[in-house]
């Protein structure tokens, strides 16, 4: 099975992103938000709505693989990526990673993940969001073409020797539920 499209939608994330700088030199609240001008690279307000990008990639039977690239909440501070901005990578994907990713066989989750994972752009690695968003579809996408779940496919691909059952489940949830009864 091999990817055939990529498709990029820009989207929104379920939290904020905040100018971590402006709220450390002392910007005060106004309810929800930030009062004053942000100081860090690429902010427009000092919380503004995080932004995804959701990446589909497209097999060739069809069927249609997700990853959502997203960043933390605090980007641009600390030594993290810069800002996400899904106007900003959207190019980014569809310009120079797209072309990797079509025609790819899904037959090895991991070697496609360091693969992606370790791709380097003017000498620098790809934003964290996009290798996020990127291996994540790509374990969709193997699972989808192998036909079985993503837990599957972890597991076999780095051999954790570890068995897949329901069993399992039903273990992990007695043990939460024991947990529960003792507080």
């Amino acid at each position: 099975m091999r990817i055939v499209d990529v498709v990029c939608s820009a989207g929104k994330t379920g939290f904020y992103f905040d100018d971590q700088r402006a709220i450390k030199k002392g910007a005060g609240h106004d309810g929800f938000a930030y009062v004053g001008e942000p100081v860090t690279e690429g902010f427009t307000s000092i919380r503004q709505a995080g932004e995804a990008i959701s990446v589909q990639l497209i097999l060739e039977d069809g069927q249609v693989a997700f990853g959502d690239c997203a960043a933390v909440q605090y980007s641009g501070a600390g030594g993290r990526d810069p800002l996400f901005l899904a106007k900003d990578f959207i190019p980014v994907i569809e310009k120079e990673i797209a072309p990797k990713l079509i025609g790819k066989e899904l037959d090895n989750f991991k070697s496609l993940a360091e693969e992606f994972d370790g791709m380097l752009l003017d000498g620098k690695r790809l934003h964290t969001a996009i290798r996020y968003g990127i291996t994540q579809a790509l374990l969709d996408a193997v699972a989808k073409a192998r036909k079985v779940t993503m837990a599957e496919v972890i597991q076999k691909d780095y051999n954790t020797g570890l068995e897949i059952s329901k069993d399992l489940y039903s273990l992990n949830q007695e043990i939460t539920d024991t947990r529960m009864q003792t507080k």
